[in-house]
């Protein structure tokens, strides 16, 4: 399947389309006003000037509806005439839509795939050990470098590598019972206030950016579950996840993010199917920046690393010097054995003495703003590596 077949099943939206009737030719002015059948409606304007544009959020907002809650998409039509003072005048017709949150959004479709699903491995306990698998800072839709297309590439070639670096570690006979999966935030680019030139080049928009990354973290825990009796997912969101205004800031909770809503609907489309996938469990924070678990006897602790805001030259002693922090303020993950952060697109390893500290590359294209500022590129990957417990950190391999 090429990656244009693959981008489109992604994309694939599973509501049923309806074709939309041509709009009938009329003559004359048309009765402005809002229509509203319960699910849809159209708007219609008042007479403009034909050279003027109409400005729909204004519109919206005359007949009593929030821009923030409903949009007009196509089609759009106009209908113009003269009036007595000779003016030539238009009138704008547009179809109304509400504007729904996408954290349910395409569940039914996807929960059914899921029931129909079989796994074809069988699963066998091989001690008490874990193999953890860091998906961090994929940033769907961001154009940089290759782009998507090559995003995406580097994802699925990653859910391929992932399971042979499973079936090797078997074939080593280590001792791993136990899959964590680190989803440590940047699943998605977002659309606005990470950097000037952002909206302009992003490549889909915001449900679609979630719709991707949802299915693709759905299909690698369809692909890499079936080896374990025990699959863990431990997630934290990213600054591209956040709720941001057109300001850049982020406005509402540390709660609102899309990189824990997509963990959220996948675990909901796998509670669906208990009999096969009850053994996945998931742990998702609520406004909390990081989160801890315990692993093969040691605590693991992951945060996106966009935290470590105290000062420092490099990023390990950013996240050094916020742990320091944490651990003063007594919090959970101030105790860390291991500590797993995203945000910094490179891999770099530190032994902090009580806490071994493992910052993991990035499978987006690039930065050109960085490469530009900095002159530096990381190569892409996935960072895999086990944990035992008489071993913190073993078998770590980039794919």
């Amino acid at each position: 399947m090429s990656m244009e077949d693959e981008l489109d099943k992604l994309l694939k939206t599973s509501e049923s389309q309806l074709k939309t009737p041509a709009a009938r030719e009329r003559e004359g002015e048309w009765k402005a006003g809002v229509s509203w059948n319960g699910k849809e409606g159209t708007v219609t304007t008042t007479a403009i000037p034909a050279e003027e544009v109409p400005n729909w959020e204004a519109i919206l907002r005359i007949w009593g509806l929030d821009p923030a809650k409903f949009k007009v998409v196509e089609p759009v039509l106009f209908n113009v005439w003269g009036d007595p003072l000779g003016t030539l005048n238009r009138q704008w017709k547009g179809r109304v839509v509400e504007i729904k949150s996408p954290t349910k959004e395409d569940l039914t479709e996807l929960e059914n795939e899921i029931k129909k699903h079989k796994p074809k491995v069988k699963v066998q306990s091989l001690g008490d050990g874990a193999l953890c698998v860091v998906l961090a800072d994929w940033q769907i839709a961001k154009p940089d470098g290759d782009g998507l297309k090559g995003t995406l590439h580097r994802i699925f070639a990653g859910i391929d590598a992932v399971e042979a670096r499973i079936k090797e570690l078997r074939k080593l006979k280590r001792p791993i019972g136990r899959l964590v999966i680190l989803w440590t935030g940047d699943s998605v680019e977002g659309c606005v206030g990470h950097y000037q030139q952002q909206t302009f080049g992003v490549e889909l928009d915001r449900r679609d950016q979630v719709k991707v990354a949802r299915r693709l973290l759905r299909d690698a825990l369809v692909r890499w579950s079936g080896y374990f009796p025990e699959v863990s997912v431990m997630a934290v969101g990213g600054n591209h996840g956040e709720n941001r205004s057109s300001s850049g800031k982020s406005f509402t909770t540390l709660n609102d993010n899309d990189d824990l809503a997509i963990v959220e609907q996948v675990a909901e489309i796998f509670e669906a199917n208990p009999e096969v996938y009850g053994h996945i469990k998931f742990a998702i924070p609520t406004d909390q920046l990081s989160i801890t678990a315990e692993v093969a006897g040691w605590i693991l602790g992951i945060t996106h690393g966009h935290v470590a805001k105290v000062s420092g030259a490099t990023p390990e002693a950013k996240l050094r010097r916020w742990l320091e922090g944490q651990s003063l303020g007594r919090r959970l993950v101030g105790d860390s054995d291991v500590l797993v952060s995203g945000h910094y697109h490179h891999f770099r390893m530190a032994d902090w003495g009580g806490c071994l500290w493992l910052q993991a590359p990035a499978l987006d294209g690039g930065s050109q703003w960085w490469e530009q500022m900095k002159g530096e590129r990381a190569e892409a990957g996935i960072l895999t590596f086990a944990m035992y417990p008489k071993k913190r950190i073993a078998d770590l391999q980039i794919l």
